[in-house]
């Protein structure tokens, strides 16, 4: 099976009139959900293209800073082409609009932010909030990677023999009816849902690179999918598709080259409030953290907790579609491409 640094390998095609670049690329089989190739990985090899193309051109803006991408259509397992066209390029950022095209049909359209994020040096004046300061975000899960035991994945994922998740039961349990975090007429703010993991891409050949946060930013259970059967929204999740339709991410950090972290494994965090028709519409925020050792490796040392780091905050709007939507997407013109 094809890995996910692999699978999100792109090839410099041309160069195209109004300044446009062609990257191809190629969804792979085995980095999809049911028969649809999963919408971060495919955005993955659209953010891909883009920091080829940045880091070519000799621009001195090869960290992508954010994107905003609408998916439009259903992306297909096999080719595609990445079409890049500078927006501006300006003193601090240089911005990108780039677009993932399979038989001539645009599937998803992205704008891409590029700067410059590599660790500053100390200035008289501190402009980044982190810890030992009490408004510092802290990593949201509860234990250790070495001491986490490995959670089932969904039978969906077609990646789950190239993933591990290790699943945080802590945050899965304020999702239930009798929790102390469930709301009332009297509650002020709170509900929706929460969920956590450790993920870990499990061929040791594999390694975390930039491109591949869009797949992790994607890569967990859902609003739906967490919550209880006595709820409505829960009904026909088992049989449901779940499309991302726009998704945002917000790239932090560079990811750790360090030995003080692991080269394949991340935390995530998921929450999601909102949950309502048309399509069951449901939004999802998702932190992407480094993490101090592969699943079951490593030892507790002290003050391991205040290492980690916030690599990226992705959001989302999603759909509930019936599954029946995703084999008929999965398999249009796929003997075609």
């Amino acid at each position: 099976m094809v890995p996910l640094y692999k699978a999100l390998e792109v090839t410099f095609h041309s160069a195209g009139e109004n300044g446009l670049s062609i990257y191809r690329c190629e969804l792979d089989s085995n980095w999809t959900a049911g028969f649809v190739p999963q919408g971060g990985y495919a955005l993955g090899t659209v953010v891909e293209a883009c920091i080829q193309h940045q880091a070519s051109g000799g621009s001195p803006h090869t960290d992508p800073i954010h994107v905003t991408a609408h998916f439009l259509r259903a992306t297909n397992i096999g080719p595609g082409d990445v079409h890049i066209k500078l927006i501006k390029s300006g003193k601090m950022f240089t911005n990108l609009q780039a677009e993932l095209v399979q038989k001539n049909t645009v599937k998803i359209t992205a704008h891409i932010i590029f700067g410059d994020i590599s660790p500053q040096p100390a200035a008289a004046i501190q402009r980044t909030l982190v810890s030992p300061s009490p408004y510092a975000r802290r990593l949201p899960l509860h234990c250790h990677p070495s001491e986490a035991t490995l959670s089932e994945i969904r039978p969906a994922f077609t990646f789950r023999s190239q993933m591990h998740w290790s699943v945080d039961e802590a945050i899965v349990a304020r999702n239930q009816p009798d929790s102390p975090t469930r709301t009332t007429s009297e509650t002020v703010g709170g509900g929706g849902v929460e969920w956590g993991a450790w993920c870990e891409l499990s061929n040791e050949g594999d390694k975390l690179r930039t491109s591949a946060i869009p797949f992790f930013g994607d890569n967990f259970m859902n609003l739906p999918m967490l919550l209880p059967e006595s709820e409505p929204g829960h009904i026909g999740s088992s049989r449901s598709w779940f499309p991302t339709i726009i998704m945002t991410i917000e790239f932090k950090s560079r990811i750790p080259s360090s030995a003080d972290f692991s080269d394949r494994t991340v935390g995530i965090y998921f929450e999601s409030r909102f949950l309502h028709d048309p399509q069951a519409r449901h939004n999802g925020r998702i932190e992407v953290w480094t993490a101090p050792s592969c699943i079951g490796q490593g030892i507790v040392e002290e003050g391991w907790r205040d290492k980690q780091y916030c690599i990226a905050v992705a959001d989302q709007m999603a759909l509930m579609l019936p599954i029946e939507l995703n084999l008929k997407e999965g398999m249009r013109d796929r003997s075609k491409l």
